[in-house]
């Protein structure tokens, strides 16, 4: 990932010609992968570096800091997503003086004299600019028609697939009948299970006194969304010796109503495992949502009921 100041000059040397996509790229879903895969082939074609251009904070945070800064992919999530497709990120600083910056002057200190950009792909509501005046159209005045590619939606489920849409159905996963489909179509969204991802530290420990231990894990990013909260089956990812691991394990995400805990927490359980995860980075995909969290009586019923949601998700992984 590339990351720029935002402030900008007319006289700033170019870089290598360039084909750019336009975009915040949240969620890097199935949307922004047609944008990506179409500036990918163009470049391939015209010999062109292909970029992806984004922001760090997302402009919605910096206009409104005391709004929740919630985010699908943090900044290293989406620049591993992006590079995967071949494709370079640069994520420009969004602060005061890139806010006060004209659409025009975006266009032609940043896009063309920083960055190279001869064509340019965007999604039709984006915006850019001060006071967001910037898009497709003006583009096109100012680059020409057949340098703008301007594309279409994707739609899921007669659904326009878009991060808020998804922000929504991860928000929304566990009715109190704990048998959505929302989680499924996040995951048809996005192309891919969402994913928490962290370092395991030690936490109370009260898992292992249940007789299901877990990993305790500190997200990388605090602004990453949790879904609603419950308990959640998927697969837990990690190196173990240098090896890669995929496996079946159950999460408690949430506040642990049982025990009145303050702040919420990621707690996984790895059936039938042992072995250290102490200080080791991991990632859960979220597969199935089993069940919505619930404050129970007592520890013994907690404990049977830990037991009912890893026999199920073991049964459903055979």
């Amino acid at each position: 990932m590339t990351s720029l100041p935002s402030s900008a000059t007319s006289s700033a040397q170019a870089s290598a010609p360039s084909a750019i996509a336009l975009g915040n790229f949240d969620g890097v879903h199935i949307g922004h992968r047609r944008i990506l895969e179409a500036l990918k082939t163009h470049a391939a074609e015209r010999g062109l570096r292909p970029l992806a251009l984004t922001f760090d904070p997302h402009p919605r945070h910096f206009f409104s800091p005391s709004a929740r800064a919630a985010l699908l992919t943090p900044p290293r999530e989406k620049a591993a997503l992006i590079a995967e497709l071949g494709i370079e990120l640069v994520t420009l600083a969004f602060d005061a003086s890139l806010a006060a910056l004209s659409a025009e002057d975006f266009v032609r200190d940043i896009l063309q004299g920083r960055l190279g950009g001869e064509t340019f792909f965007l999604g039709p509501d984006h915006r850019f600019g001060r006071g967001a005046q910037g898009s497709a159209a003006l583009l096109r005045q100012m680059t020409g028609a057949e340098a703008v590619q301007e594309i279409a939606p994707v739609t899921c489920e007669s659904e326009v697939v878009s991060s808020s849409a998804i922000r929504t159905l991860l928000e929304g996963a566990l009715p109190d009948d704990g048998r959505s489909t929302r989680l499924q179509t996040a995951t048809r969204m996005l192309g891919r299970p969402y994913s928490l991802d962290g370092t395991v530290e030690r936490g109370r420990e009260r898992g292992r006194l249940l007789g299901f231990p877990t990993a305790n894990v500190r997200l990388e990013d605090p602004r990453k969304i949790l879904p609603a909260f419950g308990v959640y089956g998927g697969t837990l990812r990690f190196l173990q010796d240098g090896v890669p691991q995929h496996r079946p394990a159950v999460a408690n995400i949430g506040m642990r109503p049982t025990f009145s805990e303050p702040e919420p927490s990621v707690e996984i359980h790895i059936p039938d495992w042992s072995g250290d995860l102490y200080g080791k980075f991991v990632e859960f995909d979220l597969i199935h949502a089993l069940r919505p969290e619930m404050k129970f009586d007592g520890v013994e019923a907690l404990k049977a009921q830990i037991g009912m949601d890893v026999e199920e998700w073991k049964r459903s992984t055979q």
